[in-house]
């Protein structure tokens, strides 16, 4: 399988969300202040999805959960933006649900992480 370079592919899904998401509202009349919050949304949930679909291009590129941690960034404060958009009253409950979704990834990446293995010798 050919490893795809993220840098060029992640600015032309970027760019393909941009000018999607512009021209939608530009369409069906939605505001283009709402359009930016989708964007990172958008953007973010594509990020999440390349680091499971695609290998890295190379071994300097960054590993994969580092590649899941700016995705989920950026679709949280897409996500916080939309809603202070729209329903500014919830955003107190989506910053709480999000801190809790950070907080349960934080755990099962610390259990993925923890493997029993072999004591390590003292070189000293």
């Amino acid at each position: 399988m050919n490893r795809v370079p993220w840098a060029p592919l992640n600015g032309s899904v970027f760019l393909i969300i941009l000018g999607g998401l512009i021209l939608a509202s530009l369409l069906t009349g939605l505001n283009i202040f709402a359009v930016f919050p989708l964007v990172f949304t958008f953007f973010g949930a594509w990020m999440i999805v390349e680091a499971f679909v695609f290998p890295p291009a190379n071994s300097y590129a960054p590993p994969r959960i580092m590649v899941v941690g700016w995705g989920a960034l950026m679709t949280g404060f897409g996500v916080l933006l939309l809603v202070s958009y729209f329903a500014a009253i919830l955003l107190p409950v989506v910053f709480a649900v999000i801190l809790i979704v950070v907080g349960i990834a934080g755990v099962g990446y610390s259990f993925r992480k923890s493997s029993p293995g072999t004591p390590k010798t003292s070189t000293s």
